[in-house]
């Protein structure tokens, strides 16, 4: 659960409602991506609801709301890990697939899709590099929104060859069992945004693991048992990777210098 500040009644509210727009957006986005609803369905899944005896304290339901989210960004976890299981649906496939073979060097366009966090200076710092090679970093927020729904923008935006994953430590999130300790006492990690983790899922199942690059900093924690991927660490300055970037960019087609 994402640590933040709810001590109220409105607090609570407030974050159950950004929490519910978060989650509906995943339902509908799994429904347009795969041809079958069964991821949606697995991620939505109620289950088996406590029975509350009497009336609950304002902590234990927001204790409760903490475990949701992380039930939740559980499924998100075990999804990614299956990516590659499901097909996708004919609306998200490559252009033109049938021209092309996915590893020929001519379906390869000069854009690549840029997924982050709230870190702006790594943002901006990956978007400029991609520029100086000759590449077109494709930034969500950077695209004109021409009355489209975030998912339709999405789908719009993310037709491209190469996908470059920012993972910043954005989040510190702790078991919903240890709301109740002391905040010296939690075993809390790093985490990247949520939206940041569904992303990357999205393209690894839609391009597939040798194209997507995860280039993380700090102590974040990664998505675990996603083998194959391609991932780069810097310390202070993406710059760090850049020519183990620009090697793997060689290899997967693209010209770049």
């Amino acid at each position: 659960m994402t640590k933040t500040q709810i001590n109220t009644p409105n607090a609570l509210d407030e974050s159950k409602h950004a929490y519910r727009k978060w989650s509906e957006f995943n339902v509908e986005l799994l429904k347009q991506l795969f041809t079958t609803d069964e991821l949606s369905d697995e991620y939505s899944w109620w289950g088996i609801a406590a029975m509350s005896m009497g009336r609950e304290s304002l902590g234990q339901m927001i204790a409760k709301h903490h475990e949701s989210i992380t039930e939740k960004l559980r499924r998100l976890d075990s999804i990614v890990e299956r990516l590659e299981l499901y097909p996708l649906a004919s609306s998200v496939q490559v252009a033109e697939t049938s021209k092309h073979s996915p590893s020929d060097p001519t379906t390869r366009s000069k854009k690549v899709f840029v997924v982050h966090g709230r870190d702006e200076l790594a943002k901006t710092s990956l978007e400029v590099f991609l520029h100086e090679i000759g590449l077109d970093p494709i930034v969500l927020h950077r695209q004109a929104d021409e009355g489209l729904t975030v998912i339709e923008k999405f789908e719009k935006h993310a037709d491209v060859g190469y996908a470059f994953i920012l993972l910043t430590p954005d989040e510190v999130a702790y078991l919903a069992c240890e709301d109740d300790k002391p905040d010296a006492e939690r075993a809390k990690e790093k985490r990247a945004r949520p939206n940041v983790i569904f992303e990357f899922g999205y393209f690894v199942g839609r391009l597939g693991r040798s194209r997507v690059c995860c280039v993380y900093t700090g102590d974040v924690a990664l998505p675990s048992d996603v083998h194959g991927l391609i991932y780069k660490r810097y310390e202070k300055s993406v710059e760090e990777v850049a020519y183990g970037i620009m090697k793997d960019l060689k290899a997967s087609g693209y010209d770049v210098s």
